[in-house]
């Protein structure tokens, strides 16, 4: 099997601002007569909200062949403290929330922490990490993502041409797409 190639999906600025959902045109992966093995769509993004990211192959934009969700990764959650923790505390109480899921990397002051089990008012979470220190946080503290900003899809599919959808909601937050390839053989 030979190297990896890429198809860069460049949008038009380095943060192309998104309010609802985008899809390329579909592009070219070989010439009419060879599918090449498509690895994965990665994408370097910014976003207060999820996006959801589709795959479509060989002209059929009904159906895609891979879909998934990316979390958000910047901006505040939506869910506060409520109420004070000192610094071994690894039950996090906050706000009625929806917003945080197990996985997540979530900022509180200058520390980040990792959601092991979310609850609706109660998380299990992993603190000091990626080289902070756990600290004191007080009643009403905002909690905002902290997700990787680089995020990719596994595709292995073969195909000539492709096409990519991204969905965000319609919320006020902006998502930023700063770069999007595709990972092909």
């Amino acid at each position: 099997m030979g190297d990896a190639k890429f198809k860069q999906l460049n949008p038009g600025s380095s943060t192309e601002a998104l309010d609802a959902h985008r899809t390329t045109g579909w592009f070219e992966m070989s010439d009419l007569g060879t599918n090449v093995l498509i690895r994965r769509v990665n994408i370097r993004y910014l976003s207060g909200d999820d996006i959801a990211v589709d795959l479509y192959v060989d002209g059929d934009s009904d159906s895609p062949v891979r879909s998934v969700t990316f979390r958000a990764n910047s901006g505040v959650t939506g869910a506060t403290l409520s109420e004070g923790i000192n610094a071994s505390v690894t039950t996090l109480p906050t706000s009625s929330t929806d917003k945080l899921r197990d996985g997540d990397w979530i900022k509180v002051g200058s520390e980040i922490m990792k959601v092991v089990t979310y609850g609706s008012t109660s998380h299990t979470v992993q603190r000091g990490m990626r080289g902070t220190t756990a600290a004191s946080h007080s009643t009403s503290a905002v909690i905002s993502y902290a997700n990787y900003p680089n995020d990719s899809i596994r595709i292995s599919k073969r195909a000539k041409y492709a096409q990519v959808k991204v969905t965000a909601s319609s919320s006020t937050n902006n998502v930023e797409i700063n770069k999007m390839e595709i990972e092909y053989a």
